[in-house]
């Protein structure tokens, strides 16, 4: 039986970069991979994605597993649950790190519920236990009143990291890796919603989520 090795960060894309909350996963995921001694890699979902593996190399990564098809142009529930079920079930990651993001709250407990394990939301601090090797996972409790730590003993080990919570790496355009393309190998008639229109509000000024003061 195949052994959970390994951290994985779920890199989300923002107007064809990869979104600030990607490279602060990855630079949380490096040195969780560090800790344990194994590699971080990296999962890119959408259409046109592929340029982006070795930003996501640079960023920290030591693999970057790249699914990209048409039907990903905008994010959906069931296909961007199902690929990203398949790359978790081909590579086997212990830990999976995703974005505290309006993709990754949705995306998380579907996953989890597919993948038979548990997942931990809106985690401040990520850590390795020196002793079991198992993910501490910090996260507020009571309303923010108070913070706790979990465990899991399932695997994959999933959680979600606020923005702004950990510090990406200085990104290394020298740094190598290896990169894996994925066919996502989607039923179109098996999503069931589709995105008829989008609409983008401009804003004047400083966006609230980053902001270094309020």
């Amino acid at each position: 039986m195949a052994e959970y090795k390994g951290v994985m960060a779920f890199c989300e894309v923002s107007e064809g970069n990869l979104a600030a909350i990607s490279t602060e996963i990855l630079g949380c995921g490096r040195r969780l991979a560090d800790d344990l001694g194994e590699e971080l890699s990296a999962v890119l979902v959408g259409s046109g994605v592929s340029s982006l593996a070795q930003e996501a190399i640079a960023f920290g990564a030591d693999k970057a597993y790249v699914v990209d098809d048409p039907l990903l142009k905008d994010y959906q529930t069931d296909s961007y649950v199902s690929v990203t079920q398949k790359v978790v079930n081909q590579v086997m990651p212990q830990i999976l790190i995703l974005g505290q993001t309006s993709i990754g709250r949705d995306l998380t407990p579907r996953l989890a519920f597919r993948l038979n394990t548990t997942a931990s939301l809106d985690c401040l601090e990520l850590s390795i236990d020196p002793k079991s090797k198992r993910l501490l996972q910090t996260k507020p409790v009571y309303g923010g009143n108070a913070l706790a730590v979990f465990t899991t003993n399932s695997n994959p080990q999933i959680v979600t990291v606020r923005a702004k919570a950990m510090s990406p790496l200085e990104r290394d355009a020298s740094r190598q890796g290896e990169v894996t393309t994925i066919a996502a190998e989607l039923d179109p008639s098996a999503i069931r919603t589709k995105v008829l229109e989008k609409v983008k509000e401009e804003i004047e000024g400083v966006k609230l989520e980053d902001a270094t003061v309020i």
